[in-house]
């Protein structure tokens, strides 16, 4: 049975951590969906190194990243 899962992709660029999010519908475990986009990844972008991957479930996901908005930048400036 296929699941649905979505992978976070930390990565440094030009001294700066990003994050990433991708989902993934065509893998049985989640480990399998989360070398498969790392892999992607690292082919694709070889001027960004990759510093951590994790996989969630979807509902795990939005608790973490979406409720607590870790995607905005928040610049005190």
């Amino acid at each position: 049975m296929v699941s649905w899962f979505v992978i976070t992709i930390w990565f440094e660029y030009n001294n700066k951590l990003h994050m990433q999010h991708y989902s993934s519908f065509t893998h049985n475990t989640c480990e399998s969906a989360t070398f498969r986009i790392v892999e992607d990844f690292q082919t694709k972008n070889s001027n960004k190194k990759i510093k951590a991957a994790k996989c969630n479930d979807p509902v795990t996901w939005f608790k973490k990243y979406r409720l607590n908005k870790w995607d905005q930048v928040k610049d005190k400036e």
